[in-house]
């Protein structure tokens, strides 16, 4: 029976490395959801994954595919340590794994060793050059280090090998947004990044229509044009999708306030208020009230 190796991050391509029952026999439950890209609990699949690899009796090619996965889930549980020491022995198993090499840049990222991220997304990369999971994370990687053009020009390339890749435009258009802000070209260029920023959020959102994160994201891009309706409408649906999500609410009601519509900016600000938000931003708000004539 061929089980793909679980993903890793967003949009991350599986491996389709066979992990095989005894001839004639059914695979058991843990190598079914050992192997299982959906439908499983990260819980279920260190479950699966830690029977499987304490019972020792598959090939190493599988073996590897097992540390793997336990090391995404780890991962998917914030915890880098596990996930790194799992993804480890999957390379030495099979120092080929590139979902592995993927993985294990990914825990890096998350401890905020970008360099040594990039180096095994380097290694993947290597290995299989159409890698454009590889491409989009390193891609992500430059843009945490400033440097906006090798990103662009990584997740260009992950785009073209991959033309329905959302999550390649999402970060695209983050790149874009930051290079709005920071870079001196866009002092040259006015408003040319803040639009194709737009354009790749318009087409993430096309690819993926339930991404709350990306149609917030274009709203923030909408303010920057001053195109405010745009704006709301956009931060209406990120609500829909996520009501309790106190940024999108936040960020509503700063629209709601430059367009003018007081009465609606306070009770957006006094409703992020009631979710869980962190300090700063709760200052931000209380600000906002004050100055309003809403504060109390």
């Amino acid at each position: 029976m061929r089980i793909p190796a679980m993903t890793l991050g967003v949009a991350l391509v599986a491996a389709a490395i066979g992990m095989h029952a005894a001839a004639g026999a059914e695979p058991a439950d843990d190598q079914r959801q050992c192997a299982a890209a959906t439908g499983v609990s990260p819980e279920q699949k260190l479950t699966s994954c830690s029977a499987v690899i304490a019972a020792a009796t598959e090939t190493p090619q599988n073996m590897a595919i097992a540390f793997s996965n336990r090391g995404s889930a780890y991962l998917s549980k914030h915890d880098p340590e596990h996930a790194i020491a799992d993804l480890d022995e999957a390379i030495r198993l099979d120092p080929k794994f590139v979902v592995a090499l993927n993985g294990r840049g990914l825990a890096y990222l998350s401890k905020g060793m970008i360099d040594r991220g990039i180096a095994d997304f380097d290694r993947a990369i290597g290995i299989n050059p159409k890698n454009a999971a590889g491409l989009n994370f390193r891609g992500n990687a430059y843009r945490s280090k400033g440097r906006y053009d090798r990103a662009i020009e990584d997740l260009d390339q992950a785009i073209a090998i991959s033309p329905n890749y959302a999550a390649a435009y999402f970060n695209r258009a983050l790149v874009y947004q930051d290079k709005a802000q920071w870079d001196f070209d866009a002092y040259l260029n006015e408003g040319q990044y803040e639009d194709r920023a737009l354009k790749d959020y318009d087409e993430a959102i096309r690819l993926a229509p339930g991404n709350r994160a990306a149609l917030n994201n274009r709203g923030n891009v909408y303010m920057s044009k001053r195109q405010y309706d745009r704006a709301i409408k956009d931060y209406d649906e990120a609500i829909r999708l996520d009501p309790n999500e106190p940024l999108y609410i936040k960020n509503r009601a700063n629209a709601f306030r430059v367009a003018g519509q007081y009465d609606r900016a306070i009770a957006d600000y006094r409703k992020a208020l009631t979710l869980k938000v962190g300090e700063p931003v709760k200052k931000q708000i209380e600000t906002a009230l004050k100055d309003l004539g809403a504060a109390g």
